[in-house]
């Protein structure tokens, strides 16, 4: 039973690491060619959102957010809210005092 669940992990572990080089590949895109359509941005951000439970993703996700800022600061905020209420975790149950 076990090394099905290790297969698994390692499995899950090798595609949020494709998922991380692939929406890195598309901020710098975006970035580098002066994206200025919210339709992309916004879509590129939502499919993000799911994954910045990783470190690397939410580099990634907030690279992409300050860049956006400057182009439209209200859907940045939205996009900054979605990523509050889906993992900032209350004072209270937070390990060891970090923020």
């Amino acid at each position: 039973m076990t090394e099905p669940l290790q297969s698994l992990g390692l499995q899950l572990t090798a595609l949020l690491r494709q998922a991380i080089a692939t929406a890195n590949t598309e901020v710098d895109a975006i970035i580098q060619c002066g994206e200025r359509g919210s339709a992309r941005i916004d879509h590129q951000l939502d499919q993000m959102l799911g994954f910045c439970c990783d470190p690397d993703m939410l580099l990634a996700f907030k690279r992409l957010c300050r860049y956006y800022f400057t182009i439209d600061p209200a859907a940045t905020a939205g996009h900054m809210q979605a990523y509050r209420e889906m993992w900032d975790m209350p004072d209270d149950l937070q390990v060891g005092g970090c923020a």
